[in-house]
């Protein structure tokens, strides 16, 4: 079972980096073809109770061509009264190829590890289809759908079993983005990952707001449901960010 288990973690990590290599491949080494936003927040209480919160993010994209690779990063610790109560860290790849102007062909590959959700670890890899639904100077609106497979340990019991659980999954995921002014964006994503022991959904709703130069105010709310979770968690974890951003 652990030779199993390794072999699942290594291909995942396999396909983080060789969606790296291949989008990188051919392309001409200029940073301005990445553009993105690197977030941080902070947030300490003191007096009748103590309480603390660090939230780091990352997202960037490079376009040549006709292909899109997306990479996305977070971690988050927070602490009360001196005890650990949130620890969470992310990281996703995308890398997309556009066969016509509203069409494209993705893969996806991504790995969650929340030390308060009551699994050990999360990852997922999926390719598939994406429309561009709507494509104007001021909005964008994208869909995808795509087989996939998911990989999930539990450190407790729960309805699909103990320890480690595999799965075929079934991707859908939509982003919607406009721009309300000359200086704030407002997105709103949402996805799902579907399989028989499992169905894990998630909204992201985010505004952006330009300050001076690349330095920005983003608030953020976010929600995400498992549908079978471990014993003693909760289905529903929701979480309300602000941070400052510097786009690049």
């Amino acid at each position: 079972m652990t030779n199993i288990k390794t072999s699942k973690v290594a291909a995942l990590a396999a396909l983080l980096g060789t969606s790296t290599a291949f989008a990188q491949t051919n392309q001409p080494d200029q940073a301005d073809l990445w553009n993105g936003d690197v977030e941080f927040g902070y947030f300490q209480l003191e007096g009748n109770s103590e309480e603390s919160s660090v939230i780091a993010k990352t997202d960037a994209k490079r376009v040549n061509g006709q292909w899109t690779y997306d990479i996305a990063a977070e971690a988050q610790n927070s602490e009360a009264a001196g005890v650990r109560s949130a620890e969470k860290y992310a990281l996703s790849n995308r890398l997309a190829y556009d066969f016509s102007e509203f069409n494209y062909s993705f893969g996806y590959a991504s790995a969650t590890k929340d030390r308060f959700s009551g699994y050990v670890y999360q990852a997922t890899i999926a390719g598939g289809y994406g429309r561009r639904l709507l494509k104007t100077p001021k909005m964008t609106w994208d869909a995808e759908i795509g087989p996939g497979f998911r990989i999930s340990e539990f450190e407790n019991g729960s309805a699909a079993g103990d320890g480690q659980v595999s799965e075929a999954i079934l991707h859908l995921s939509t982003e919607f983005k406009a721009a309300v002014s000359e200086t704030a964006t407002f997105v709103q994503k949402l996805s799902a990952e579907a399989g028989d022991e499992n169905t894990v959904t998630k909204s992201v709703t985010s505004l952006k707001t330009k300050i001076v130069g690349g330095l920005g105010l983003k608030l953020s709310y976010t929600m995400t449901y498992n549908e079978t979770v471990p014993t003693g968690t909760v289905h529903m974890d929701r979480e309300t960010a602000v941070t400052l951003v510097y786009n690049f």
